[in-house]
């Protein structure tokens, strides 16, 4: 398991690396730090609150989620989702997820399969916002043109098929949850290993996790919350954008966001520093012809802004709760590893 876990921080190293290379290869250095110096502190601080009310957003959306299964106070998921957060930001293979995971469990006494089922359901959602995103971004933005932009409209139909294909998924899934359930069941009993009973488990809780999606006025709640942390997201980024005098529209903020997003889910250093970076400067290179010099800039003072806010505010719920330390963290994610 040590071994493993070293690999996995040694790829993302590496891959964080190469992006970090490829975002400062074309920069004039002096000209980024004083491209930084010259926004005005009242963008950065607009940026920095967008992105922190769609993480609140997130927590509210993450109640309504687990509320199938039983109600939990917004104010202990705020704060998890802080600290999960945070820990995301200085631990490799984000293993924030599962801090978030087992802080709310703890706080709670709900059983961790079941919270972690809803943090796979949560995520599945984001994936289905995020491509549906990038479609209709794509489908609206047809004065792209050259050979990455080619590229990113053949992924926007891709990524919408990906989206129906999703949603579909998700509706067999309730309508035969009791069936797949039967069957999963008698594979388990066949194989009768302890892994397969155990993801047996958190198949059944992600299903509980799924009951949220039987009426449709919650349907409409979480997807209209699920836009809205990707909302407020984008809208960080658009605001610093601003900020920096780079002329983007909000459709290209919104397709240069969702390319950091796609970006920043593979293997990297904790924080996602190189990844995003790297595809912070090749989206707004690719959507608006933006120079390296000033994508660097904004990209860096982006990631840097909101990575001290998260942090901060995450070692303010840690210390609030006097039963969570940074150490009991760590021991539980080396466990988790």
């Amino acid at each position: 398991m040590r071994s493993r876990a070293l690999v996995s921080l040694l790829l993302g190293g590496l891959i964080s690396a190469v992006c970090l290379w490829y975002a400062l290869k074309d920069v004039n250095l002096p000209a980024m730090v004083s491209g930084m110096g010259r926004v005005g502190l009242p963008w950065v601080i607009a940026s920095v609150v967008a992105g922190l009310v769609g993480l609140v957003v997130r927590a509210l959306r993450w109640r309504l989620l687990l509320g199938a299964i039983r109600s939990v106070e917004t104010g202990s998921l705020v704060s998890a989702t802080f600290v999960g957060m945070m820990a995301n930001n200085l631990l490799p293979a984000r293993l924030g997820e599962i801090v978030r995971a087992w802080v709310l469990a703890r706080r709670e006494e709900i059983p961790v399969p079941t919270v972690l089922a809803s943090i796979i359901v949560e995520r599945l959602l984001d994936v289905l916002a995020a491509l549906m995103i990038f479609g209709l971004c794509l489908a609206a933005l047809p004065e792209l043109d050259g050979g990455g932009a080619g590229l990113l409209k053949r992924a926007g139909l891709v990524a919408l098929l990906a989206v129906a294909a999703g949603v579909a998924g998700l509706w067999l899934i309730l309508r035969f949850r009791e069936r797949l359930l039967r069957t999963c069941e008698q594979w388990s009993i066949r194989q009768n290993r302890p892994w397969v009973s155990h993801g047996l488990e958190l198949l059944r809780r992600f299903l509980e996790g799924l009951c949220v999606f039987r009426s449709g006025a919650q349907v409409a709640v979480v997807v209209g919350l699920s836009f809205f942390i990707w909302a407020a997201a984008i809208a960080c980024f658009h605001i610093l954008a601003e900020g920096f005098a780079l002329g983007l529209t909000p459709l290209q903020t919104a397709l240069v966001f969702v390319i950091v997003l796609f970006g920043v889910a593979i293997p990297s250093a904790p924080g996602f520093v190189g990844t995003f970076h790297g595809f912070c400067v090749a989206g707004l290179g690719i959507v608006a012809g933006i120079d390296p010099t000033p994508a660097a800039a904004y990209a860096t003072l982006l990631h840097a802004s909101q990575w001290v806010a998260v942090n901060a505010i995450g070692v303010g719920c840690l210390l609030a709760d006097r039963t969570l330390t940074w150490a009991g963290v760590i021991s539980l994610t080396r466990e988790g590893r």
